[in-house]
């Protein structure tokens, strides 16, 4: 990713010369496509992959199964190597748990760089090597108390708001204040990533009233400490979140990642365009998992005349997943690297 154009795109609107793009494979497609097609495809598009293979392209072994425990305690399984799974084990099941529970200690974490002075050089979502960059980890709040309590007992204690759910919220935020804080004092932050899916094929997964009332509040308290730093702040949600897009946008974000499709291009360029940079994340469950590549091109040129803009706020995000045809693969590659912005991309 080259600097000056993801600044000029997302922080001065001031007419990049190319539109940033991220075109990230997940580490799953290692093993389910042909490794070494896979790998001579990547090869071929050096722009979109200035760094190279990914490490399993040139590794004999099967992309690993994760069985692991988080740090509040949770366990988590996969049956498919390279994707994250699910919880199996909710740490907190029976709430009354919280009043004994110890949250994990910001200082005993993974996620920021110990030594004051150092440049973050990985990460995920909302993660960008050309600035100083952190982030918190995905799922650090509301898919948090999923993981801690489950799906269903977390929107019933939402819901019924007993006292075990502030003290709860608050270890919550306590964590990812202190990540937040460490990531400006420690390695002073230019941009910082916040990533919490809220949303589901229709709708949010949780009310619009639970969110403002719960969610919300705890979301402005963790980002003050880099909005105050004049960290440009990034956020991604998956799923539909129309219904909570208004809240969204009274916090201090400057680029948010959005699904295309489940929100609609039209709904995205009405309510958030002009008003922060948009990462699309361009749909791949139904526009790439089928095999006409005419489906896919005239789906790009409608996104680009629905969405771009010369003066800039724009980044093209595209997410490689399983089942999606080769060819189609291809044709996502070659639009991504040579889309007519005078020939001319800026790549993370």
């Amino acid at each position: 990713m080259d600097r000056k154009t993801l600044l000029q795109t997302t922080v001065k609107y001031d007419f990049p010369s190319a539109i940033p793009v991220i075109f990230h494979i997940n580490m799953v497609c290692w093993d389910h496509y042909d490794r070494s097609q896979l790998a001579d495809i990547i090869l071929s598009y050096p722009q979109l992959f200035p760094e190279g293979l990914p490490v399993y392209s040139n590794l004999q072994e099967e992309v690993p199964f994760l069985l692991w425990t988080d740090l509040w305690g949770c366990v988590w399984e996969t049956k498919m190597g390279g994707l994250i799974g699910t919880v199996t084990q909710h740490s907190l099941a029976n709430l009354e748990k919280v009043h004994t529970y110890t949250p994990p200690d910001p200082d005993r974490t993974t996620h920021w760089y110990l030594e004051k002075g150092s440049s973050p050089t990985g990460g995920s979502i909302g993660f960008f090597s050309c600035l100083r960059s952190g982030e918190i980890g995905h799922g650090h709040t509301f898919l948090k108390l999923l993981d801690l309590l489950g799906y269903e007992q977390a929107i019933y204690t939402l819901y019924d708001d007993p006292a075990e759910l502030s003290t709860l919220l608050a270890m919550l935020q306590d964590l990812n204040l202190g990540l937040v804080e460490r990531f400006v004092e420690y390695a002073d932050v230019e941009w910082m990533g916040f990533a919490e899916d809220l949303g589901m094929h229709k709708g949010p997964m949780l009310s619009p009233t639970m969110f403002k009332k719960h969610i919300l509040p705890l979301y402005k308290n963790i980002m003050a400490p880099a909005e105050q730093h004049g960290s440009i702040i990034h956020m991604h949600s998956d799923g539909d979140i129309r219904d909570l897009a208004e809240d969204l946008l009274t916090l201090p974000i400057r680029v948010f990642n959005v699904l295309d499709r489940v929100n609609t291009l039209e709904w995205i360029k009405k309510t958030i365009k002009n008003r922060v940079a948009i990462d699309l994340d361009i749909d791949r469950q139904f526009i790439t998992q089928q095999e006409d590549p005419k489906k896919v091109l005239d789906y790009l040129s409608y996104l680009m005349q629905t969405m771009y803009d010369p003066a800039g706020g724009l980044i093209l995000t595209y997410s490689l997943y399983l089942w999606t045809p080769i060819p189609i693969i291809q044709h996502m590659m070659d639009y991504l690297e040579e889309v007519t912005l005078g020939g001319k991309l800026c790549i993370a």
